[in-house]
């Protein structure tokens, strides 16, 4: 990375959480959910400064425990009407940096790897935003109307049907002047607005994302395993 960068990591935990409640402090294989991904974030070595940003100061704690920084975002920007662009730009007006990579805590599977991979990307291609995807390659609709596909024509072999971008959401950055300034024109800057925006492929366990309930329970029993190190073997029927 270049000298005269400041690459800044931000990790986002609101308290409340509705579907799976304070999720973010919820145990994992014994330890938060958050800790996870604060771990990664610092292990990269990469970034200047690794922040997480929450109203709650139990999260200080954690962030201390695992070596980042704590910001603490005022109220207003942690109500369930708070946007992702929101608590952004008030964490970009506080905390001074040129590039801003997010990392969200309800995927503890992304690795180091991915993190430096992804980072890298941003800063060799000059990118004004770079956003995580994983790739749909089946035939998807959307209100109704398909999307990657023909319903009066064969279905072609999955694998060469066109892919889907789905966010991942898990790995997000911007620069921070262009996503100011495209929230000064358009109060909204989460998706790159007018500025060169990449696409960055994610597959496998650093897509799972913790949404639910059962989300947690299929992420736990797959830290388990992994703790275990049992080497997966090939076995095919009939050999």
């Amino acid at each position: 990375k270049k000298e005269i960068m400041k690459i800044v990591a931000m990790i986002p935990a609101r308290l409340g959480s509705k579907r799976v409640p304070k999720k973010n402090l919820r145990l994992l294989n014994g330890r938060p959910l958050i800790s996870y991904n604060i771990e990664t974030a610092v292990k990269s070595g990469l970034f200047d400064e690794v922040y997480v940003n929450s109203e709650a100061e139990i999260f200080s704690e954690i962030a201390a425990k695992y070596g980042a920084k704590f910001y603490k975002r005022p109220e207003i920007y942690s109500t369930n009407k708070a946007t992702n662009d929101h608590f952004t730009l008030d964490f970009m007006n506080n905390i001074d940096g040129e590039i801003l990579i997010q990392i969200l805590p309800t995927s503890p599977m992304i690795s180091v790897k991915e993190v430096t991979d992804f980072t890298n990307e941003m800063i060799n291609n000059n990118w004004d935003s770079l956003i995580s995807v994983e790739y749909k390659q089946i035939a998807c609709v959307y209100k109704n109307r398909s999307v990657n596909f023909d319903k009066l024509k064969i279905n072609p072999p999955s694998q060469k049907m066109e892919p889907v971008k789905a966010y991942a959401t898990v790995l997000m950055g911007w620069k921070y002047s262009t996503f100011i300034s495209d929230m000064k024109q358009y109060g909204a800057a989460y998706h790159g607005g007018n500025g060169k925006t990449g696409y960055y492929v994610l597959r496998g366990l650093s897509t799972i994302d913790i949404d639910r309930e059962e989300d947690f329970q299929l992420a736990e029993r797959i830290i388990l395993s992994m703790k275990n190190q049992e080497e997966l073997k090939k076995g095919y029927y009939g050999k």
